[in-house]
Parts: structure tokens; sequence; C-alpha cells
């Protein structure tokens, strides 16, 4: 955001509204009408849709300083997905108003825009082909080796549940996995804390290459 041009940035400080959310509350539901787009300033949150029975499919994870909620906004749609808080967070609402004249007045912020759409997209394909051709044990470890690096301090700070829903699997399936690569010393488990000991060991269960 500090890249650009000052003119943008007054207008988006003049507008922006700061939200505080705790662990577990949801920012916005599925099928609802967009408000604004969204800049998370604090915290990590789950990006996920909810099926029939229920049970969650979580499909993206954003951390700090990452803009979402304009797919909808762009496609003049409702929410595809809920946004979830996996830790206290702190966002900025910036109102539809302000964004589309934001991405009429700025070339370089629509780019931005959609280079992120891409990449999203991309990671998209990229977990539907996982959960298609991998078995529990190989997702759960794509999944661990993944959260290492969004989690950036070697602890994996996720509920049980939403591990699961991230996998793809039951609870009690992944729990069985994670004693499994606890035995196997690939993983020290505290708790709701994960901690990677051998990251070689994941990547070797992954066959992922």
């Amino acid at each position: 955001m500090e890249s650009l041009p000052k003119n943008i940035l007054d207008q988006i400080e003049e507008n922006k509204t700061v939200l505080n959310l705790k662990k577990g509350q949801v920012l916005f539901h599925e099928g609802t009408i967009p408000m604004g787009v969204y800049i998370l300033k604090t915290g990590k949150v789950k990006k996920y849709t909810q099926g029939i029975n229920g049970k969650e499919h979580i499909f993206y994870l954003i951390k700090e300083n990452e803009i979402f909620g304009y797919h909808s906004l762009l496609s003049e749609e409702t929410y595809s997905h809920s946004a979830g808080c996996l830790t206290d967070c702190t966002f900025e609402l910036i109102p539809k108003k302000t964004f589309y004249w934001v991405i009429e007045n700025d070339s370089k912020m629509l780019h931005r825009l959609l280079k992120s759409m891409s990449h999203e997209f991309g990671v998209f394909i990229t977990n539907s082909k996982i959960l298609a051709q991998h078995n529990v044990r190989e997702r759960t470890a794509l999944s661990l080796i993944k959260l290492e690096q969004f989690f950036n301090d070697h602890c994996i700070k996720l509920s049980r549940r939403d591990l699961s829903n991230i996998v793809g699997t039951s609870i009690e399936s992944l729990v069985r996995v994670l004693h499994d690569f606890k035995e196997e010393e690939a993983i020290d488990i505290k708790e709701s804390t994960i901690t990677v000991r051998d990251m070689k060991k994941l990547i070797d269960t992954t066959n992922f290459i």
C-alpha cells in the first residue's frame, strides 16, 4: 500500500474504517453483499466454504498486509465464500465507492489485484489436485509444510478442526496421522501448537515429486 500515489493513500485514509475482531469471529459470510474491500493489518484469516453438512473447506489463508474481498466487487456478485479469524485481527475496511475510485484512478492497483487473483486461482487449482491425487497422510504433510511457511516461526497454531478442514479429512483421521508424525519425530505437538522438527521427513512423505 505504501507504494501507491499520495492522493490515492489520502483517499483511502480519509474513508477507511478500522475493525477489530476476536479469534473465531466471521468477517463476512458466503452469500452476503460486499460492502468494500479489506486490508488485514494484524492477525491471520481463513477463506472457506461450507457444505450442506456444515463442514468447512478452507481453501486459502491470509496474513498481514494482504488485501482481500475484492473478487466479488469486481464481478458484482455476492460473496462466494466466508472469511473468519484464526486469531485476533485488525482490519481496515475500504468502502465500495472508494475502492472503485481507487482502481479507476490508479492502474497499478488494478494490476496488483489482478496479479493477486491469478496467484490465488493457481493456489486453488494446486489444492484441488492435491485433494484428488494424494492420500490423507500425504495431504497432511503437504499442509504442514505450507503452514510452517505461512506462520513463519516454525510453530503452526491452528485448532484440529481448522487443520482438518485444510487437509480435507475428519478430525479423527488427522489426529491419527499427527500422532504417527510425532512418533516418527517429524513434528512436536503441544496443545494446539505443532512444531516441525524434521522438514525432510515431511517432504519425503508427500510423494509430491
